[in-house]
């Protein structure tokens, strides 16, 4: 069984208040460091994507660049998604999350 480790309301505004904004052209990425070794991630993916099919393969296609990715950890992540990611396909989602990753770094 995994441990999930909840994120809270409180921190979820903490996130979005003093967090880092990174955009791309696919999502618009929160983040702010902290003290676990995990990463905690929260989804804002609005119901104008069809339908909760088509909403989950995008937190899944995310969820799997995110740990492909295992330079980052240790951050809290709040993701909102564009619209235009509905028609991207896995190796175009990855290549953009890369180019946040790298402003992520600076």
């Amino acid at each position: 069984m995994k441990n999930k480790i909840k994120l809270y309301k409180q921190e979820i505004n903490n996130i979005y208040s003093t967090g880092k904004h990174l955009r791309s052209s696919y999502v618009k990425l929160i983040t702010l460091k902290n003290s676990f070794k995990k990463n905690r991630l929260v989804f804002s993916i609005k119901k104008q994507h069809a339908n909760a099919v088509e909403r989950n393969k995008i937190k899944r296609r995310i969820k799997a660049v995110i740990h492909k990715n295992e330079q980052i950890n240790g951050f809290d992540m709040v993701i909102s998604v564009f619209p235009k990611i509905k028609t991207a396909t896995f190796a175009e989602i990855e290549e953009d999350f890369k180019k946040i990753l790298v402003k992520l770094e600076k």
